[in-house]
């Protein structure tokens, strides 16, 4: 996780060392994520037009800026998934008209759109116009499941990852949450096809449920997710056979540490420390006191 990333509470300050400051009373805080837009707004896929830069003072829509002139994109993947032409496609038109009813809230709350119909994206302006690679106008709805453990052979806090195909980074087995579907059982379903581990992610703790710093978004489309978070003890662990699916180039326990959570897809970083941190709130033996430091460098 970058650290211009923060937690809602205060930006995170540098790693703590050696997990020295063992006061508790940060717990008491507020612990749930706010997702700051730094990968939304200065990063792309391969494939994307580069974003124009947008300084602060101009990201919000209402702000006076009437030379913003985007690029335009939208990846050839998702006109060939048009609905309206593809039997089971799973993207919207490009003609905004045959679109159909669009969201007018999210987990964001209220959607706003210009003056041709288009959603505008809740955190402001990205330097992209259309939706990319994203599928749906507006919010595409997105389910994470965190899974982890503690190492019995090791010590070691451990999440439950895979390494994707399109970048090679660690991320939350997680995907795009199917039309109709309940979130819970995108939770459950995402986490087999891409582990291969069969659990019942509703018996886990809601961790955050809104806006994702993700490369892929837009001006037009951006995606919001819900997350939920399962601490497993040894015996439910070691039972386990993880088996990479079709959409990660592998899968295994990854070792939180201070480096890894730095380096995880988009804006897991935020959710992960977020699901730590309340776990160790509502269960203080659960995690070692190592991790007590390395946590409460992201909370002031």
């Amino acid at each position: 996780m970058d650290k211009k990333q923060a937690c809602k509470g205060g930006r995170p300050s540098v790693f703590a060392s050696g997990g020295t400051d063992e006061s508790r009373d940060w717990l008491a805080g507020d612990l749930h994520v706010y997702v700051e837009p730094w990968r939304s707004r200065f990063e792309w896929p391969d494939g994307y037009p580069r974003r124009i830069k947008v300084s602060d003072s101009l990201v919000e829509w209402d702000a006076d800026y009437p030379d913003y002139d985007p690029p335009y994109y939208v990846a050839p993947e998702v006109l060939a998934n048009d609905r309206t032409c593809k039997p089971g496609g799973w993207a919207d038109p490009e003609d905004i008209a045959a679109a159909g009813k669009l969201p007018k809230d999210s987990f964001e709350g209220p959607v706003c759109f210009d003056a041709k119909g288009r959603p505008l994206n809740p955190r402001g302006r990205t330097g992209i116009a259309g939706r990319g690679l994203l599928g749906k106008w507006g919010p595409n709805y997105a389910a994470d499941p965190i899974v982890t453990r503690v190492s019995d052979k090791f010590g070691d806090v451990e999440m439950l990852a895979i390494q994707r195909r399109d970048s090679g980074l660690w991320a939350i087995p997680g995907g795009m949450v199917d039309a109709g579907e309940e979130v819970s059982r995108t939770l459950a379903r995402e986490l087999t096809e891409e582990t291969g581990v069969t659990l019942d992610m509703s018996r886990g703790r809601l961790i955050y449920r809104g806006y994702v710093d993700d490369p892929r978004t837009t001006d037009h489309a951006w995606i919001e997710t819900t997350v939920r978070h399962l601490h497993l003890d040894a015996e439910a662990a070691g039972s386990l056979e993880p088996q990479a699916g079709s959409d990660a180039r592998t899968v295994n326990w990854l070792p939180l540490t201070e480096r890894s959570l730095q380096k995880l897809y988009a804006g897991h970083g935020y959710f992960v420390v977020s699901a730590l941190a309340q776990l160790l709130r509502d269960e203080p033996d659960a995690l070692p006191k190592t991790m007590l430091g390395k946590l409460r460098s992201y909370f002031k």
